[in-house]
């Protein structure tokens, strides 16, 4: 379930804090949306077990080496200091702590489970839901959640984060 427009993988404010692009390893897909982090000095999608002080990023685009050798490509991510787009693997409450999740690789769980290393936390979700009368003459309306505290995250949800400490 996908919740709202903004795909997983989205840098959703500014900031002065610049992407980075990193050599991916060798026969790897980075899919755009999960968090990464470096494995023998390249990138490599983020296992379900715990990785003790090492950075985590977010990958910006899909790129497949999955045929290629360690450096072939490269790809854009957001680096600590970014708002982006990851998606939820359950419920996260608002304001939580996110680590890696330990049953979904490149999804984010909130912390207190499986030892894995905080990564940022919650900061929110795209809102609004557009209902329609079920009269004539069908007239829509938008509520809009985005001035409103944030929501807890469903799984699967894709859910603004902000990726460091």
């Amino acid at each position: 379930m996908a919740f709202g427009l903004i795909p997983a993988g989205t840098i959703t404010r500014e900031t002065i804090i610049s992407t980075r692009r990193i050599p991916i390893a060798g026969t790897t897909t980075i899919t755009k949306g999960n968090v990464c982090e470096l494995v023998g000095g390249y990138l490599a999608n983020s296992p379900t077990t715990a990785t003790v002080d090492v950075n985590h990023f977010v990958a910006l685009e899909t790129i497949d080496n999955s045929g290629g050798s360690a450096g072939d490509l490269s790809a854009p991510v957001a680096v600590s200091g970014h708002y982006v787009t990851v998606v939820a693997d359950g419920a996260i409450r608002p304001g939580a702590r996110l680590q890696i999740s330990a049953s979904t690789a490149g999804q984010v769980i909130t912390t207190g489970g499986g030892g894995n290393k905080q990564i940022g936390w919650y900061t929110g979700k795209e809102g609004g839901i557009i209902a329609k009368a079920a009269t004539t003459p069908f007239q829509e309306t938008f509520t809009d959640d985005s001035d409103f505290p944030p929501v807890a995250a469903a799984d699967g949800d894709i859910i603004e984060i902000y990726l460091g400490l």
